[in-house]
């Protein structure tokens, strides 16, 4: 064997190995996002039930029990603030199902679908709030007060996820992990950074 052969046998042994050590860099980063993705989902669902266990019963359940009626029912305006808050809490449950079923979309709607649904949401209970008042049962400061806690607990799995992202885009984004991402259809994913957590 020549050394001229011998040369093209070693270059096309170390592409391999490179191809195979960034292919396997890339399926990591990738996999990775989507583990972070699933532990802030888990948080924001222990939040999503958590605010659903707090409406009241006959809001929560007259949809799910009753037959719709013929005519829209007139509301009292006490309820107006507490139905508002299940139907942004139905909106929310569905961008989050949309979410993980698109992890690493690459458009973007998704998640800024679930960021508005969110932003809702915060809006929506807020208002069930003021409502509510105080002297009731558990107090609305109590409320409130875990309200706030579940949803700090989300932060850092929120961080995570971006961060995440951004090592991930960053590596498929290199010359010459670009070429091979292309190739094996490794696509940018969404970010959370406009998803408001904190109170």
């Amino acid at each position: 064997m020549t050394a001229y052969a011998w040369y093209a046998a070693l270059a096309v042994a170390l592409g391999a190995f490179w191809v195979i050590g960034a292919y396997q860099r890339l399926s990591r980063l990738h996999a990775q996002v989507a583990d972070r993705y699933l532990a802030l989902d888990e948080g924001l669902m222990r939040y999503a039930l958590w605010v659903q266990a707090c409406l009241p019963n006959g809001i929560r359940t007259d949809v799910y029990t009753q037959p719709a009626p013929l005519e829209p029912l007139a509301l009292d305006p006490s309820e107006e603030a507490w139905v508002r808050l299940k139907g942004a809490l139905e909106q929310y449950v569905q961008a989050l199902a949309r979410v993980r079923r698109f992890p690493r979309s690459g458009g973007g709607d998704v998640m800024a679908a679930l960021v508005l649904a969110h932003g809702t949401l915060t809006a929506a209970w807020g208002g069930a709030m003021r409502q509510r008042g105080t002297g009731q049962e558990p107090p609305t400061e109590r409320l409130e007060l875990r309200h706030t806690r579940l949803l700090s607990q989300c932060v850092p799995l929120r961080d995570a996820y971006n961060e995440a992202v951004k090592t991930y885009n960053g590596a498929i984004a290199q010359f010459p992990a670009l070429l091979l991402a292309r190739a094996f259809s490794f696509r940018p994913a969404d970010n959370l950074i406009r998803l408001i957590l904190e109170s």
